[in-house]
């Protein structure tokens, strides 16, 4: 006989969502406002990280097994996933810390307090959220989700066959999590001011205390390359994203409305496909800003384009099918044909196109931060090229300097390039007859 508690889910998980907020209002006011130390802040940001990629990995195997369960066997196994993966999280960043550090120390009782504790309080969170939404779902929205999780296996089975797709989800990986966990392992700040009598004028090659070599100010690459990664990253996740949706949205509205919007529409949309995105982004930055939150914007109203032209033509082949003549004929209007019929359709095809739109906005970061016209006050592997290039790398030979940013620079992308092109594949199986 399955368990059941005595308090209602939903009562019971405002309080537990409340805790967690406070705590997190409370650990930001604190490193914001630097009542923590560089090393104990380091490793506060670390626990939060460790307890929410803890709580996914919980969640995820949890979905995977089905709702099904019952609510004994669900708990056990939030509580074993959720433990054992933020231990060996939290082991692995401790070790990983204490060997770049350069003091060797880690404030291990803020990473268990707040990794262990965390975790604790998002599992208590998901037990009682997954409890109330398979309450409120009912055994045909467990049924609809269990068929949903087996499309999603069918499709990581397809995805697992193709040898290109998995070495770049893996690279993809590696790559995240240093742009996770990156700054706090990194041994110096790279826009912290050096000490007196550190600073020498020539680039020195990697050693043992800087394994990427210094820049011309004594600043560790690969301090630089750490933190660069995760601006990148963000560049390329807010700015795809921001592009995602204006295209998606003119895309959708082009292609069924038609006539007078679809005609306003993709003028708009040839407006943007023909004239130069480099120059525009120019001209957009020096009247915008150089703020990071700027470029971001410029990059992402850029280049959504494309991703219009392909969901309108997607749209104008599955708006003449029967079934939404039929759904007309019963009285459905606009919006709810777009929403069940017209965009779960498009929605394999906007889900590869985006993934692509996050390589090329991390490539125009890097474009714009090479010829000085990103965030200065931002590490970003742009930013590292365009000081490179003003410190005369190229003319004398400072490989370490630039290789490191150029290769992130091109990993990312070509990582990009391929998850798309293989989810492309497996999900318009039209690709595949071509």
């Amino acid at each position: 006989m399955a368990w059941k508690s005595r308090i209602h889910p939903r009562t019971a998980a405002i309080p537990a969502i409340a805790i967690m907020l406070a705590i997190a209002a409370l650990t930001l006011w604190q490193v914001s406002n630097f009542s923590l130390s560089p090393a104990e802040s380091k490793e506060v940001i670390a626990g939060i990280f460790i307890a929410l990629a803890s709580g996914l990995l919980s969640l995820g195997y949890i979905l995977l097994r089905g709702l099904s369960e019952d609510q004994k066997t669900m708990i056990y196994r939030y509580l074993m996933i959720g433990l054992v993966s933020a231990t060996v999280l939290i082991l692995a960043f401790g070790i990983a810390a204490g060997s770049m550090s350069r003091d060797h120390s880690v404030a291990w009782g803020n990473l268990i307090w707040y990794g262990l504790g965390l975790t604790m309080l998002i599992i208590v969170v998901l037990i009682l959220s997954t409890t109330s939404i398979r309450d409120a779902l009912g055994d045909s929205g467990v049924e609809k989700i269990g068929l949903g999780l087996k499309r999603g296996k069918k499709i990581w089975g397809q995805y697992r066959q193709n040898k290109a797709g998995m070495f770049a989800l893996i690279v993809f990986i590696i790559i995240l999590i240093i742009s996770i966990i990156g700054p706090s392992i990194a041994p110096e700040n790279p826009l912290a001011l050096p000490e007196v009598g550190d600073v020498t004028e020539i680039p020195q090659p990697p050693s043992n205390e800087h394994i990427f070599g210094t820049d011309y100010k004594s600043k560790d690459v690969w301090s630089q390359f750490l933190y660069g990664a995760r601006t990148s990253l963000i560049v390329g996740f807010l700015a795809g994203l921001i592009s995602l949706v204006i295209g998606t949205l003119i895309g959708l509205s082009a292609g069924y409305y038609g006539r007078a919007t679809d005609e306003v529409l993709m003028r708009l949309t040839d407006f943007f496909l023909v004239i130069p995105w480099f120059p525009l982004m120019i001209v957009l930055v020096a009247i915008l800003g150089r703020s990071l939150w700027i470029v971001i914007f410029v990059i992402g109203i850029v280049s959504w384009s494309p991703t219009a032209r392909v969901v309108r033509a997607a749209v104008l082949s599955i708006k003449e099918k029967q079934y939404i003549e039929r759904s007309r004929a019963l009285g459905a209007n606009n919006w709810h044909i777009i929403r069940r019929h017209i965009f779960p359709n498009v929605f394999p095809l906007i889900v590869a196109t985006s993934i692509l739109l996050v390589g090329e906005a991390i490539f125009s970061e890097a474009f714009l931060d090479f010829f000085g016209l990103g965030d200065p006050s931002v590490v970003s592997w742009g930013w590292m090229l365009e000081r490179a290039h003003d410190g005369s790398a190229m003319v004398y030979n400072y490989w370490w300097w630039i290789l490191p940013p150029g290769v992130g620079i091109i990993l990312v992308v070509m990582c990009f390039y391929l998850i798309g092109d293989t989810l492309d594949e497996i999900l318009n199986p039209r690709l595949k007859r071509r």
